[in-house]
């Protein structure tokens, strides 16, 4: 079915395994009951990065980007038109007000609380759904295959796939409220734990103590507001314009996100009498970095920079071309080997220069953007995160002239968000008063 559907853009044909090649292929597998396997091939993307990427994108073309600023209510004109936003800077408590032809709310699972600063009699249309996973080590799964079942012992379905040079396994689902930093819960660890245990050996024993990260991210599935059935939700994205003409764009998948934005723009188009000079060119825009980038490119920064293989393939796969300007502002080592490529956590390709430069480049303004939203070590291993926490904000400091009193608060913050990473708490309260 995937074959078909993707046609002449799929990765590979999907093929069958006997029993035999299956074990030999995933030799963790249980053997009882398996009776082959059918292999097809799926892309993964580092979110963080590519969320980045279009973010400083976009701000090449002109776009003014901000981040850690939050909407406090909407502005209207006379007629009750959505013409503006309130705004407040989470870190300065700097509050301002920004005047538009239109708004758009692009707010994903905090959808419904932009609507209701238009109108609070709107109705909800997101339908909050809690997807939990989880990080094991890197032996829980081959290099380059994972496994899917669709149909668990309770109908869910239950994934572990190699991920960033480890094991990601979920997933859950089920209804949630929307906060800021969602928390997995151990019954929903367990679970997971529980699922991976059905598929693999009686050598590999699944243990709670293995688990190296657990996190919640938050599906903002959406209800059509004008659906006879108010209760069925949408399958891809939707676009909904309010009596006041606030834009709302709700729903899809990364899959999708470039059709989703360029089909919200037209309609502002629409909606706000715009003249645009063009067409849509998103299609054939290319993101910072990609310019120049090869699949060999990190074989060039290892010769270069005398780095480790594995420093310069994460710079690559990370940054693009970029990698370049991240590793010539690197420090150099102690050692005779590595020459460049001072990593914040030992066995993790994450390097010191990193910090820098997405404090200069990529607008990173604190710790936990750092260690969650420019690298993904928080999602990796929460405790190495944590260890990694005080060389981070003494770089960070650095950059930003943070004293004292700044640096004890970004630590304490960030201990804090690890524990919805799957840190102890007691693990963050130790750090805190050491």
């Amino acid at each position: 079915m995937y074959d078909i559907f993707a046609g002449r853009e799929a990765l590979e044909s999907s093929y069958f395994l006997t029993r035999s090649k299956a074990l030999e292929a995933f030799p963790m597998l249980k053997k009882d009951e398996l009776v082959g396997a059918l292999v097809y091939y799926d892309g993964q993307h580092n979110d963080a990065r590519m969320n980045v990427a279009l973010a400083m994108t976009a701000a090449c073309y002109g776009a003014t980007v901000a981040n850690h600023c939050e909407v406090t209510s909407l502005t209207k004109d006379k007629d009750g038109i959505v013409n503006g936003a309130h705004l407040r800077d989470n870190i300065t408590g700097d509050e301002w007000t920004v005047k538009a032809k239109g708004v758009i709310n692009a707010t994903g699972p905090f959808t419904d609380g932009l609507r209701k600063m238009d109108n609070a009699e709107n109705l909800e249309i997101v339908a909050p759904s809690a997807g939990v996973h989880i990080i094991l080590p890197n032996y829980y799964s081959p290099r380059n295959m994972g496994l899917l079942d669709p149909a668990t012992s309770d109908g869910r379905v239950i994934f572990f796939l190699p991920w960033q040079g480890n094991t990601i396994a979920g997933t859950t689902d089920s209804p949630t409220e929307v906060t800021q930093n969602p928390m997995p819960k151990e019954d929903e660890i367990n679970w997971i734990l529980d699922e991976v245990s059905h598929y693999l050996s009686a050598d590999v024993k699944v243990r709670r103590s293995d688990v190296l990260a657990a996190w919640s991210g938050i599906r903002p599935l959406v209800r059509d507001p004008h659906a006879k059935n108010t209760e069925s939700l949408v399958r891809n994205h939707m676009i909904n314009v309010s009596e006041n003409k606030l834009i709302t764009i709700a729903g899809g998948k990364w899959t999708t996100y470039r059709a989703m934005a360029e089909e919200t723009v037209d309609r502002a188009i629409q909606v706000f009498n715009l003249k645009p000079t063009g067409k849509c060119d998103t299609e054939h825009v290319q993101l910072i970095g990609a310019k120049g980038y090869s699949n060999t490119m990190f074989i060039r920064l290892v010769q270069e920079f005398g780095m480790d293989t594995e420093v310069a393939a994460h710079l690559a796969r990370s940054f693009g071309f970029k990698a370049w300007d991240v590793a010539s502002i690197d420090d150099p080592t102690s050692a005779s080997w590595p020459k460049y490529g001072n990593r914040i956590s030992p066995n993790y390709p994450y390097i010191e220069a990193e910090v820098r430069y997405t404090v200069r480049q990529e607008l990173a303004c604190t710790a936990v953007d750092v260690l969650a939203r420019r690298t993904r070590l928080a999602f990796l291993n929460a405790e190495a995160a944590l260890g990694a926490l005080p060389r981070v904000i003494e770089i960070m400091a650095e950059e930003l002239k943070w004293d004292a009193s700044r640096q004890k608060q970004e630590y304490k913050d960030a201990a804090i968000f690890l524990t919805t990473m799957g840190l102890a708490k007691e693990k963050a309260v130790q750090a805190d008063t050491e």
